[in-house]
């Protein structure tokens, strides 16, 4: 069985990922693209549909002899892991990455830390999402006098046009279908593997130096990092405000309280010492104990926000780390997720293959990406959107490949699925379906670039006047939604909003920098979609936005009215849609659904759990709008739902306290980023 959601760690890269699981299992991993077919899926199934297990022997053993316990962290600014597990009095370190210096490799190097620690290995190879079994051969290796050398045997597993190659300081031995070992590790002991995908028809790819791919992969996520290095915080001595006060009075009550029972003192002032104390009088203790209450240093309030912005700043650098593990270096589109069919509901229906590029994302990624120097990546996603979207402009799609294909057939895979959740997809066919945000939101972003003094080329303004020329035939349009609803098409305000964005965007274009097109027209699309929104997607009875026009629901995507400067963040008219969104879609713990799906419109019976975007979102309207207490209270729930690693999936679930849906999000980190950009930090 899979491990729980929350407990996989991301290794990327930049091409494709892999999931390690706490346990040391890699269960996840597609080669040599993001949405390639899966060589370990486990992680949708049973070990026998493929995976990688590196972990101490105690550990996989039904009832362990020795107490187990792992701590597992980054290195700093990288999606370079280490696992310390300690087993008993003895421990070791698993540290595992994929360089970045080209191929697809997973690297995974055990050292010894302390005492001994016998480790299992098991290795189990499979191509096409564990369907099909490689034939394995293992090769003798020699030196360079033709000798046979053991240390260079390796491994490699091949079927049709797929092939890996296995090499390690211990090879382990088995059937066909798995192989395994143990081996046991000391104190300075360092064993290395490394498994390498290549195309069957090519020669297996030279070794990998483990200190030497460590080393650049370390340098080159550091080079990318150190474009945006938080602020450094202020240190501040501790103020004796009203917060210290209270702190330190509590103390010395509580030492008045030891005083009453008062026997002994050498024992309370020479703990844990071997020699007697001399005998200390009431008095002397009672002098000493002040003394002591009277320097403790106590978190002031102000203290406490400088540390609550050191985490806020944290969680914005490994989100944006994330956006440039998810953004393919081969093509420069940005995968949705590395995961296809986790389920948003723990053995529901909502499983979606999220290996593909959504245009809203790529959009918004764009924004954080050049707002935090990194014009390499905003360049590499601008081209690729201008690639996608070279063809006829009235048959935009919402989702594309990651080269920029149209591939609207789903599959169903042969697989157990999550814990039982069916049905397990390959493909999206949500791609054929126009929604109005998509073409909106790229628009919108592309204004943007201009306004921070990116040119526009020979592709990119034509492109973006046939969007805009296509955009005129879709007001009043009906869609399902920027959640991919599978109810009936209606004609959805968020969608006409991001049409207005589209047309403001085109008129800018136009009258702000001298840019050729029909601004006439296309300012006489703006405000007729800027009427129609402010009429009939909005509703007088009930004094706030609604989702549908004449609707009486609201739903998250009304929180980016703002975002896309249709309203003034703190507009009578929006503030009384978010206390709607508060009173109706609102969880107890703050964060919110995307929807209320009472009717089934979704085409799902049930709620989904809250949402993690969403809840980003209104963390920033809150924010914004003055309410920055409550975006913090917010931002906070919401990182403390996100794994021990900082990483988060679309949804998560209060009642079983666990992540649910594809992992880890971009989408949910972009949300992120904004909601600590508005708070200034």
């Amino acid at each position: 069985m899979a491990s729980y959601i929350e407990d996989y760690a991301l290794l990327s890269d930049m091409n494709t990922g892999a999931l390690v699981s706490r346990s040391g299992s890699i269960d996840w991993f597609c080669a040599p693209r993001f949405d390639s077919r899966a060589v370990f899926a486990a992680l949708l199934g049973e070990r026998e549909h493929g995976r990688w297990l590196l972990a101490p022997l105690e550990s996989v053993n039904p009832a362990p002899v020795e107490e187990i316990r792992t701590e597992r962290s980054y290195r700093q600014n990288t999606f370079i892991l280490q696992t310390v597990w300690f087993v008993g009095d003895s421990s070791v370190r698993v540290t595992e990455f994929m360089p970045l210096s080209g191929g697809t490799t997973i690297v995974r190097n055990v050292e010894g830390l302390t005492g001994e620690v016998t480790m299992y290995h098991e290795l189990a190879l499979r191509f096409d999402y564990g369907r099909t079994i490689p034939w394995v051969t293992r090769y003798g290796g020699v030196d360079t006098a033709g000798k046979a050398d053991p240390s260079t045997d390796m491994l490699v597993g091949m079927a049709g046009p797929h092939a890996l190659v296995f090499r390690g300081d211990s090879l382990p031995e088995g059937d066909p279908e798995s192989k395994a070992e143990t081996f046991t590790v000391s104190a300075g002991q360092s064993y290395t593997f490394t498994l390498s995908y290549f195309a069957s028809n090519h020669n297996p790819p030279a070794p990998v130096d483990y200190l030497t791919a460590l080393t650049y992969t370390q340098e080159q996520w550091g080079e990318w990092s150190d474009l945006y290095t938080p602020a450094t915080v202020d240190e501040e001595p501790p103020a004796a405000d009203d917060a210290g006060t209270t702190a330190q009075a509590t103390v010395i009550s509580a030492v008045r309280d030891v005083e009453q029972e008062y026997e002994k003192p050498s024992s309370l002032l020479d703990a844990g010492s071997n020699t007697a104390a001399p005998e200390v009088d009431l008095e002397t203790y009672q002098e000493l104990a002040q003394t002591a209450a009277q320097q403790i240093v106590v978190p002031t309030a102000s203290g406490l926000r400088n540390e609550a912005n050191q985490r806020y700043r944290a969680a914005r650098l490994r989100s944006l780390l994330l956006l440039r593990a998810l953004i393919s270096r081969e093509t420069g589109a940005l995968v949705a997720s590395v995961t296809t069919s986790l389920p948003e509901v723990i053995g529901g229906k909502r499983n979606y293959d999220f290996r593909f590029t959504w245009l809203r994302d790529v959009a918004m990624a764009m924004d954080v990406t050049l707002a935090h120097g990194h014009e390499r990546e905003t360049a590499q996603l601008r081209n690729w959107v201008l690639r996608a979207l070279a063809n006829n402009p009235r048959q935009i799609h919402a989702v594309y490949g990651l080269a920029g294909e149209k591939d609207d057939i789903e599959r169903r895979l042969a697989l157990p699925g999550y814990e039982g959740s069916q049905p397990v997809r390959s493909g999206n066919g949500s791609g054929d379906r126009f929604q109005g945000d998509a073409l909106g939101q790229v628009l919108v972003t592309f204004a943007h670039l201009r306004e921070q003094g990116v040119a526009e080329d020979h592709l990119s303004w034509p492109l973006q006047k046939a969007l805009l020329n296509a955009a005129t035939e879709r007001i009043g349009h009906p869609d399902r939604s920027m959640w991919e609803t599978f109810g009936e098409p209606a004609v959805y305000t968020h969608s006409q909003a991001m049409l207005w964005a589209a047309f403001d965007a085109g008129v800018s274009a136009v009258r702000d920098f001298g840019l050729d097109g029909d601004a006439a027209v296309w300012e006489h699309c703006r405000d007729t979609v800027a009427e129609d929104i402010l009429t009939r997607g909005y509703s007088q009875e009930l004094g706030c936005f609604v989702s549908t026009y004449g609707g009486s629901s609201v739903d998250a995507s009304l929180l980016q009215l703002p975002q896309i400067g249709l309203l003034a963040w703190d507009d009578p008219r929006l503030l009384a849609t978010v206390e709607r969104i508060e009173q109706t879609i609102r969880h107890p713990s703050g964060m919110i659904y995307r929807y209320d799906n009472s009717d089934s419109h979704d085409g799902f019976e049930g709620q989904s759990n809250p949402h993690f975007v969403s809840s980003l979102w209104l963390a920033e309207q809150y924010i914004r709008s003055g309410r920055e207490e409550d975006g913090r209270a917010l931002l906070d729930t919401v990182l403390d739902k996100a794994n021990d690693l900082g990483l988060m999936s679309p949804e998560y679930s209060f009642d079983e306290q666990r992540l649910t849906g594809n992992f880890p999000q971009a989408l949910a980190h972009i949300s992120l980023v904004r909601a600590v950009q508005a708070l200034g930090l």
